[in-house]
This record gives C-alpha cells, structure tokens and sequence, in this order.
C-alpha cells in the first residue's frame, strides 16, 4: 500500500461512487434543504439499497421529523472516519411508520475528500486526552477513551462526552509496544468532528494532530504501518 502525502490526504476531492464509502447503520449526516432560510439538521444513515435509494432519518430516539418534503432537492454531508463526504438527491418519499425516514435518490457518485487513511489496529492501545480549557473542570483534567482508527494525521476515538467544541485541542496520551518496548505519543489534537452515537451516550471524535514532532512522526509512522501489516 503506497503512501499518500499529507497534503494529498488532506485536501483533495474526488468523486466516489457512494457505496465505496462503507456507510454503517447509524452514521451521523446533516441534511438540509435546497431551500431560502433552510437549517442544517443531524441526522443519522439507515441504510442503502443500490441505485435505488438512501434512507436517512433524525437523529436520536425522539427524532419525530425528518424536516424533508418530498420533490426538494437537499443536500447530505457526512464524515466516516476516513471521507467527509457530501451529495445532492432529490427527496423520493418521506415515511413517519415504522419511524421517521426520508427516502433520497440514490446518488451514483459523491464529493469525498480523504482526511485519513483508515488504519485498523489489533492491538487496544490504552489511550486517554487531556480535556482543553473550555471543557470546565480541573485544570489539566483527564478523560480515558477508545481508541478507533489511527493514521499519520489523526486519528478517531470513541468517548463517553464530546470532551470539547469544534476546534478545540486537546492533549492525546497512548502508551504502546514498539517491538516489545515500551514508548509513549503524547501529540496536541485538534477536534476537527463530533458525533453522538445513535446507539448510546458515547461520542464518535475526529481528530487532526497539530504540530507533531519529528518523534512523533516516527512513532505514528511505526503503528500505522504495524497495524497496517496485521490487516488479514
């Protein structure tokens, strides 16, 4: 698997078709009408029948509204972990029974731009943040989370709250093996996503590393490929 450059990873948009983004039950989006004075609303994926259509519905269990009418165009941003990605799609149908859900045209290709190379790892790396300012509490007060995928400019983790705003840095400490030796990353984070899982109270948290070391960089470079090799 060769290399992309940071810069590469980070900035270029591409068109992909839609079902190479590996979309899960329970995704975070925003949707929002094409319409004057249209809000962006959180909404969460449901789940994709190929060339046929998206289903997309509120976020949350008390979601009672998608806030689609059906024969508007809206347009559909979202974040995997790996692409932020956005589409525009005409609203086919919208339901209220079962639940609330809007049915969109499925769209044969979308805008995604890489943030990171997803890296799947074998290994649970014990890994806990320092909470910024704006966060309250104890100063330089502590939060342990999961760690989720992991790559040469961020990373996502899985957190029991959304441990700060958009834009806020925080500290990322993990303690790992490095051929049976002990090291530790201790890297500045900037939270550049937040979702709340649809399926509990933790939150899905995008990071992008701010300013990491030459060290740093040699250490994320020995875990993602570590982890890249232990891929079946």
């Amino acid at each position: 698997m060769t290399h992309m450059d940071t810069e590469t990873a980070s900035e270029s948009v591409t068109r992909l078709p839609f079902k190479s983004l590996g979309m899960r039950t329970g995704m975070a989006l925003q949707t929002r009408r094409l319409v004057e004075g249209a809000s962006k609303k959180e909404s969460q994926f449901f789940g994709a029948i190929e060339s046929k259509g998206v289903m997309v519905g509120p976020m949350g269990p008390d979601g009672v509204k998608t806030e689609l009418e059906e024969g508007e165009v809206c347009v559909v941003r979202g974040f995997t972990g790996q692409y932020e990605f956005s589409f525009l799609s005409k609203v086919l149908q919208t339901f209220e029974k079962p639940f609330a859900y809007a049915l969109l045209a499925y769209p044969a290709q979308v805008d995604a731009r890489m943030v990171r190379q997803s890296m799947r790892t074998k290994t649970s790396w014990p890994t806990r943040v320092k909470l910024p300012a704006s966060a309250g509490g104890v100063e330089g007060a502590t939060s342990d989370v999961t760690l989720l995928d992991l790559s040469l400019q961020g990373a996502m983790i899985e957190a029991p709250s959304p441990l700060g705003a958009i834009g806020d840095v925080i500290g990322l400490h993990m303690t790992v093996q490095v051929d049976a030796t002990p090291a530790i990353l201790n890297v500045s984070a900037r939270i550049c996503h937040n979702n709340k899982s649809s399926g509990g109270p933790t939150h899905f948290i995008g990071l992008a590393f701010k300013d990491p070391t030459q060290q740093d960089k040699l250490l994320l470079h020995y875990l993602t490929q570590s982890a890249q090799s232990a891929k079946p």
